[in-house]
């Protein structure tokens, strides 16, 4: 009687995500359940499971959960397919302790049928970290077409997914200029057809160096570090990473007009002792280091490297 129900799936092709929504009906009026539901991913037939996991929450009666999978492979590659089961995981409801019944199945085409002469390379102008691991495939609508793939000009080698796909994994890629990393396939035919992606690949943004600020005037803070290096790709792609500086005991948060130094006005309020973090991000990362600067020492003084993360 638990069976997850009204299971709707949305695409996400740029980020390689299918969004999840669906409700179970059947839950008792007013009460909260912590709720285990079991996710299958199948990809080209429903025979095939590519993943299986499980997640959990608390719901209420008529609630709408959400979920989202992140898939290496482009979505428009493969048609796949999702279903979801549930169990009451909460010691206070051991009665409804058992698996329900699997939803049906929703079946995902992003890419629907081609043509006989078609050809098309996905994902299209991707964004990635260097080092990262990257999927491609090509989609011929020909399957007599012989296909092959070229990376900066030197032929990749993959596997077959089915008569019409082919697909390709890219390991620790190498940033090789901010134009990004030019990929084509093409049909060995006189009459050839091509399709291309290009990937870009962003060096990977470093944590920022040397960081210090000092008072000349105790009216500005002038601080500076080594930005290391700009993580900008071509076409808007990815702009230079941003620096924002934020100190905690006041709350406040400045955007930095320079990739290397930022001023900091200094309030008339006895504030002595600021706890500054710096912060630079681009599309792919997060990074921070921390500075705790005295003003009664007014020198110098050089910041801890804090955490880095995504």
């Amino acid at each position: 009687p638990l069976t997850p129900e009204a299971l709707k799936v949305s695409v996400n092709s740029i980020q390689q995500c299918l969004h999840l929504q669906w409700t179970v009906h059947n839950l008792p009026y007013n009460k909260e359940f912590k709720m285990v539901f079991q996710i299958q991913i199948s990809r080209t037939e429903t025979s095939n499971v590519i993943w299986v996991g499980n997640y959990s929450t608390t719901v209420k009666w008529n609630e709408t959960v959400h979920w989202s999978w992140e898939s290496k492979l482009p979505l428009e590659c493969a048609a796949h397919f999702v279903r979801i089961r549930s169990v009451v995981d909460d010691a206070k409801f051991p009665e409804l302790n058992f698996w329900s019944s699997w939803s049906s199945w929703q079946a995902v085409h992003v890419q629907d049928f081609l043509g006989q002469d078609a050809l098309f390379v996905f994902p299209k102008d991707k964004l990635v970290e260097e080092g990262s691991n990257v999927t491609i495939c090509y989609i011929s609508g020909n399957i007599q077409n012989n296909i092959s793939c070229y990376l900066e000009g030197e032929q990749i080698h993959g596997e077959q997914l089915d008569a019409h796909v082919s697909t390709f994994e890219l390991k620790n890629v190498p940033f090789i200029r901010k134009r990004g990393t030019n990929i084509y396939c093409e049909e060995n035919q006189r009459n050839a057809i091509s399709d291309g992606t290009v990937l870009f690949v962003s060096k990977v943004l470093e944590e920022p160096k040397d960081f210090s600020c000092e008072t000349r005037d105790f009216k500005t803070l002038s601080c500076t570090w080594d930005p290391g290096t700009d993580t900008a790709l071509a076409w808007s792609k990815q702009p230079s990473q941003s620096y924002t500086l934020f100190e905690s005991f006041s709350g406040k948060k400045k955007h930095c007009e320079e990739k290397n130094r930022c001023n900091w006005q200094i309030t008339q309020d006895s504030q002595e002792i600021y706890n500054f973090t710096l912060i630079t991000e681009n599309y792919l990362r997060k990074r921070s280091v921390n500075l705790l600067f005295n003003l009664t020492h007014r020198g110098e003084t050089r910041g801890v490297a804090a955490h880095g993360g995504h």
